[in-house]
């Protein structure tokens, strides 16, 4: 029974231990579970900022978004969550930054920015924004954002000015071509000619052009031609004419308003004249009295002379050329029966002696007697005759026999040079 009683309870003793050692081991996992466990959800203080609210709350948890919620603040998508002062064992402050959506027009562009707690500049800055110094913004860079801030940008234009020989640029965001001209220091006077003109607005790249006008007196010395008053004289033929008073020219001074354009004279503007010397009137006689037309010789109307008169040579109702050189008063013999001339023309009423250094051989001339009864007509310098050395008459005219030279004889006549 002992020995039994004795087994048994050796045995209960191991059994009791082992159950103990199980219980001291359960507790001591329950213990870990329980100390991890209440380490994990530790309660921690946080405080909530938004702007200007802040809202503390004690919690065990860890999110700063979804604290943020549980402190009672809405957090939109874009808003962004400052935790530099926040951890999780030991809580601290979750800044709210709420995102500020910006409208930025520049130059027409309409563009949309999403910002924090940027200054305008700062964030302009960082969206890569670039200025020129003469654009403008409508808002001081230094301003806060917020959201719904709408911001203009306005960027300056270039004005190109053409003025005294030279180019010169400025950039404007408005104004007149006036403001232009006023950035550029550039005057004008009110002569000047600017185009576009002064008060055109500016929206845009222009070109302005200026012109220097400038007005000065000028003068000038005119002639002043003479008029010609004729006297009719019977004492003259036809054609001839005697000047009785020489003309002279008269004197003027014009002066003008002279208008010159960036130094070229551009316009002559008539202002008066001052006449300083008049002019003398030329006063001449002209001849009325009619001449004969005879060649007593043949007893017909025509000309001593037996060469044709060219297409081109008129004549007057008077027999007398319309058109010549000029006029001789000369005296004429008259030679027959030479067998050839000193040209080599063919002797013969028309072809007649002269001073070849007065009228070289070819030289076409019309001779009429000076009391007007005898045309000898148109004839052609063709012989030399003995009267060059002799000096007694100017030329010598060829006839058809010996009774025309005597009855000739040695004759007062006009020499019409043709040619």
């Amino acid at each position: 029974m002992i020995t039994n009683s004795s087994s048994v309870g050796k045995t209960g003793r191991k059994h009791s231990f082992r159950i103990l050692t199980a219980v001291i081991t359960v507790l001591f996992i329950c213990s870990v579970t329980i100390t991890a466990f209440a380490s994990a959800n530790a309660v921690t203080k946080v405080t909530v900022t938004d702007g200007e609210k802040s809202v503390s709350i004690s919690t065990e948890e860890t999110d700063p978004l979804r604290i943020a919620k549980l402190a009672g603040f809405a957090v939109d998508a874009n808003d962004e969550l400052n935790t530099d002062g926040y951890n999780a064992e030991e809580g601290g402050t979750i800044v709210i930054e709420k995102a500020k959506v910006v409208r930025v027009e520049d130059s027409g562009i309409i563009s949309y920015f999403v910002g924090y707690g940027d200054t305008l500049g700062s964030m302009l800055n960082s969206e890569g924004f670039i200025f020129g110094n003469d654009d403008e913004l409508g808002t001081n860079p230094a301003q806060n954002i917020f959201d719904g801030m709408r911001v203009f940008i306005k960027r300056a234009f270039s004005v190109n000015i053409s003025a005294d020989g030279k180019e010169k640029s400025v950039f404007l965001i408005k104004g007149t071509v006036k403001d232009a001209l006023d950035k550029a220091e550039i005057t004008v006077d009110e002569d000047d000619v600017v185009s576009p003109s002064l008060d055109t607005p500016l929206n845009g790249f222009t070109k302005i052009r200026i012109s220097r006008v400038k007005y000065d007196i000028g003068i000038e010395t005119r002639e002043i031609e003479f008029e010609t008053k004729t006297i009719p004289s019977a004492d003259m033929y036809i054609g001839e004419e005697e000047v009785v008073t020489e003309g002279v020219k008269g004197e003027k001074k014009v002066f003008f308003t002279e208008k010159y354009v960036d130094g070229e004279l551009a316009e002559k503007i008539f202002e008066k004249e001052t006449v300083i010397k008049k002019p003398v009137t030329e006063v001449k006689k002209v001849g009325t009295k009619r001449q004969e037309t005879l060649a007593a010789y043949k007893n017909t109307s025509e000309p001593i002379s037996e060469l044709k008169v060219p297409s081109d040579l008129k004549l007057d109702k008077n027999g007398i050329p319309v058109d010549y050189a000029y006029c001789v008063s000369a005296k004429a013999t008259a030679y027959t029966g030479d067998p050839e001339t000193a040209s080599g023309r063919k002797p013969m009423p028309g072809h007649i002696a002269v001073d070849p250094k007065e009228y070289p051989y070819g030289t076409e001339l019309y001779i009429v007697s000076a009391d007007g009864k005898y045309v000898y007509g148109y004839c052609v310098a063709a012989d030399t005759g003995g009267f060059v050395k002799m000096g007694n008459t100017d030329v010598d005219l060829y006839m058809d026999n010996e009774d025309m030279c005597y009855d000739w004889g040695n004759r007062n006549i006009k020499i019409y040079v043709l040619n």
